[in-house]
């Protein structure tokens, strides 16, 4: 899913208008603010769950919020050159061998 995400990803940026001037630190940034939009959600769609007073967000905004996060995160891979998808399996593999798990990707 991760390798169908990039090429849709590389093919809507030579849409986007100014998409020229997203670089590295643009990236990264983007991905913080993204981030921080997921925290707000889950802020949001805690106090609905607590019966907290003020606005509120629910499972699909939080999913939209977590989207988001995603997208942004292979954008600034790809801007790096990193294949995401072989660095989480990587990644899920090493934390699944300290600690003596047997599930692997």
């Amino acid at each position: 899913m991760l390798h169908q995400l990039r090429k849709a990803n590389i093919r809507r940026q030579q849409e986007w208008p100014g998409n020229d001037q997203a670089d590295i630190p643009f990236r990264a940034i983007e991905v913080a603010g993204e981030a921080g939009e997921l925290s707000e959600a889950i802020k949001k769609f805690l106090r609905s769950e607590r019966g907290i007073k003020g606005s509120t967000a629910n499972k699909d905004d939080v999913a939209e919020e977590m989207s988001d996060v995603i997208i942004a995160v292979d954008l600034l891979a790809n801007e790096m050159g990193i294949d995401l998808a072989e660095a989480v399996c990587r990644k899920f593999n090493k934390t699944s061998e300290k600690y003596g798990l047997e599930t692997r990707l």
